[in-house]
């Protein structure tokens, strides 16, 4: 689908929808719990409905409301004799399930959509079929079978956060003690301290000396009947990035102590200039002048876009650092920002691990989202300072189904969008 989006002033109030990374933890840990849970998840993305399906897959018993609440019977009895679970382009879906499948000793097929059959799955695969798993690709199916076993488990902490997020929810159903050990340089250190409140929230016992977990086996999550999704801190990047380029703009539903590590996405709009203030649930952020400075995406890369297109509307020169592994995101995500920038007229240099972005002023262009949903809402969120046509538009619905109508709220000036 092709957008044109005309520029204009952007200001309004948007109620953020839930947080993609909460839910796929919350909706596991319900799946395989002892209990009924009521999960209140207000706008669900296609990734998180990905996770939903293939838990269902698997047994458990989920249904939406369709007022915002996803009530998981959790998986019960025996396996199925082999469940095909549709993950989409979701690689939270395949990565914190692979583990999960073998914990349950299902057999599986896991059917891989977009770049997702691209994207790493190493050293994860060889560390579970060291512990019992088999798993083999086919193209764009993965095969994965066997009963994972207890024992000592090691994974490197700088290639991929959801390998150890996986293996710290599927452990605790192993019949025996494990211990997880995060081995080299540590990246996106928030996303595992949620999935460890995630399981405490549940009721699982974990023990941590400095890198490495101690995990009982024969546990069973116990999360309470009514849980809340709390908003996403990472789409919610792009509505702040907008007050900061155009007028100012209120995002709702967002908790200041969240454990969400991209809220620090108001540390770097101060550094840029912008105008912030917050309080218990909401953040409204206003313009001022911006200047380039340097910045360290190493633990939130998924700020690298909004970022990137704050730097090419800022005074000076911005430096954005830490950004590799976006190489293998749903797209080669460090080329496709660069790839935007420049169809708009943004002087952006190449580094090892990240861009070099020159400030200016944007010019009318066309992008292409290629398949990638945060280049899309980069390019939306461009049209405050400029014209911008986007060709692959529909790929936002992979974290946020009412993006587009939020932003038709925001440029008429609404007082709520959604």
């Amino acid at each position: 689908m092709n957008q044109a989006v005309s520029t204009g002033p952007r200001t309004g109030s948007v109620r953020i929808p839930a947080s993609k990374s909460q839910a796929h933890r919350l909706l596991i840990c319900a799946a395989l719990g002892a209990q009924p849970v009521a999960l209140r998840c207000d706008g669900v993305s296609a990734d998180i409905a990905a996770t939903a399906r293939c838990l269902s897959a698997l047994g458990a018993d989920i249904t939406d409301d369709g007022a915002g609440t996803l009530r998981i019977d959790p998986i019960a009895g025996e396996m199925p004799a082999h469940a095909d679970l549709f993950c989409g382009e979701s690689g939270s879906t395949l990565r914190f399930l692979l583990p999960v499948v073998g914990a349950l000793g299902a057999d599986v097929t896991f059917h891989m959509e977009g770049r997702l059959p691209k994207r790493p799955l190493s050293p994860l695969d060889a560390v579970l079929t060291a512990h019992g798993m088999t798993i083999r690709r086919d193209g764009a199916l993965l095969h994965a079978g066997g009963r994972l076993r207890p024992g000592a488990f090691a994974l490197p902490g700088d290639v991929s956060s959801q390998y150890i997020s996986g293996l710290l929810m599927a452990l605790p159903r192993l019949p025996g003690e494990s211990t997880l050990a995060v081995t080299g340089r540590l990246e996106s250190a928030g996303y595992i301290a949620m999935t460890e409140d995630a399981l405490r929230l549940s009721g699982i016992r974990l023990q941590k000396r400095e890198r490495t977990y101690t995990i009982s086996g024969g546990q069973t999550a116990r999360l309470p009947a009514q849980c809340h999704v709390e908003g996403d801190w990472s789409n919610a990047a792009f509505w702040l990035a907008a007050g900061a380029l155009s007028r100012p703009v209120t995002v709702t539903g967002l908790q200041a102590e969240s454990g969400q590590g991209d809220r620090v996405i108001l540390e770097y709009l101060r550094r840029f200039g912008a105008e912030v203030e917050q309080n218990a649930d909401a953040v409204t952020v206003r313009p001022a002048p911006l200047r380039g400075c340097s910045l360290d995406v190493r633990s939130t890369p998924d700020l690298a876009p909004p970022l990137a297109l704050l730097a090419a509307c800022a005074a000076g020169t911005t430096r954005i650092t830490g950004a590799a592994r976006l190489r293998y995101k749903e797209s080669d995500r460090l080329a496709s920002i660069a790839a935007a920038l420049r169809a708009l007229g943004a002087d952006v240099r190449d580094l090892p691990d990240g861009l070099e972005i020159a400030g200016g002023r944007l010019t009318d262009g066309m992008v292409d989202a290629c398949g990638d949903h945060r280049i899309a809402m980069l390019a939306a969120i461009a049209s405050a300072r400029c014209d911008v046509r986007l060709r692959g538009a529909e790929c936002v619905e992979k974290s946020d189904p009412h993006f587009w109508q939020t932003l038709a709220g925001l440029r008429s000036g609404t007082e709520e969008s959604r």
